[in-house]
């Protein structure tokens, strides 16, 4: 996968994690699950929207980026296999899977980053290490999942 690294990073995680973790056994461990989710599938959604707004083509058939080959689509392939994946507990540490699978699509990092030849591609750059906008946007939805879970502890 991308090693994209990314966690519960909000304002006032703490705060709510202590509130949940008092309304009773397992909340908090579902409230964690759900955040994870909903960001995970946000940061796939916006790496395939990067994708698609790329000035180098990932569409199967189309002109790849070097403008001689077609592209094979492996890296649009590789971000659903990787998006269908569940979020998974490996002790402590809530793992959700974002990105591309290095090993089927390297083209996918290799054009974020860029080469001497080829200008990286910020924006996909960004999505993939869910970096700037997408870091905000990903921490929002983080902290609605654990309001939700507050909200109906409290009713």
């Amino acid at each position: 996968m991308a090693k994209a690294k990314f966690g519960l990073n909000f304002d006032a995680f703490l705060e709510y994690a202590e509130q949940i973790d008092k309304m009773g056994e397992g909340l908090l461990k579902q409230a964690t699950e759900n955040a994870m989710a909903k960001s995970k599938d946000y940061a796939n959604e916006s790496i395939r929207e990067a994708m698609d707004k790329s000035p180098y083509n990932f569409k199967k058939g189309g002109t790849n980026y070097a403008g001689r080959k077609y592209a094979t689509g492996k890296a649009e392939q590789s971000l659903a296999s990787v998006s269908a994946k569940q979020v998974k507990w490996q002790g402590n540490e809530c793992i959700s899977y974002i990105g591309a699978d290095l090993k089927d699509a390297p083209e996918a990092i290799i054009l974020a980053l860029g080469t001497p030849k080829l200008k990286p591609d910020r924006n996909l750059n960004n999505a993939l290490k869910v970096k700037g906008k997408y870091r905000k946007e990903a921490s929002r939805i983080q902290q609605e999942e654990f309001l939700k879970v507050i909200k109906e502890g409290q009713q």
